[in-house]
């Protein structure tokens, strides 16, 4: 069995294990070799490495739009994560590439947001690569992409719900509250203060879902 934290750990070290979770629960429940086919569906979901590479290059040549593995990375998002129709159903290289984009959204949302809305809005830039779209009701059960996110099970390895603790500057003029939640022990300057602000990225929430294979994907 699969130690799955600890794989998204290595493979996606700059994204909460958590955030990993999530995306991977609601995306393809676990299956490496998913395909999601936007305006459509397979037949069957493909059952080994070879079959879902094959099944990945006939959609291809044929001018499909679609999204493949564990996190569903879109098929237009392959060469600037640097994978292609076989990597791309590798745990790892896939598990890679979702952090990734989850945290340019992330970084993106965090700009003009405070830190729990931007980690809602960087999932639905994921799915849909805009701040709005996942948050409108689809698809079975009329619930939203980050409904699905926000109340997807996790496993016993994921963090618990907690929030970092806002960090009060010393100096008034220069007082960040609340965009940092951590500081090198020798550290009350501005420039470790900025440093500990671009290294904040991780936010925990709970609870329960249903797992699935999303068709829209970043761009």
């Amino acid at each position: 069995m699969i130690d799955f934290p600890a794989i998204a750990l290595q493979c996606g070290p700059e994204v909460a294990t958590e955030v990993i979770q999530r995306i991977v629960t609601v995306e393809s429940s676990f299956n490496p070799y998913a395909i999601g086919v936007v305006g459509g569906r397979l037949e069957r979901q493909p059952k080994t490495e070879e079959e879902a590479v094959v099944t990945a290059k006939y959609l291809a040549n044929h001018g499909w739009n679609f999204s493949m593995g564990l996190a569903q990375i879109n098929r237009y998002n392959l060469q600037k994560y640097g994978l292609d129709y076989h990597s791309v159903f590798d745990v790892c290289s896939n598990l890679r590439a979702a952090a990734s984009i989850y945290d340019e959204c992330f970084n993106r949302a965090l700009s003009n947001s405070d830190f729990s809305s931007a980690r809602l809005k960087a999932f639905s830039c994921y799915y849909s690569g805009n701040f709005s779209r996942g948050f409108i009701a689809d698809g079975t059960g009329n619930t939203s992409y980050v409904d699905r996110i926000t109340s997807a099970k996790v496993g016993d390895g994921a963090s618990n719900s907690i929030a970092p603790i806002p960090i009060i500057s010393n100096d008034a003029k220069k007082g960040n509250v609340g965009k940092t939640n951590h500081q090198d022990s020798g550290g009350n300057n501005a420039s470790s203060m900025d440093s500990d602000n671009r290294r904040l990225r991780k936010f925990n929430v709970q609870n329960d879902d249903s797992g699935g294979i999303k068709q829209l994907r970043g761009n």
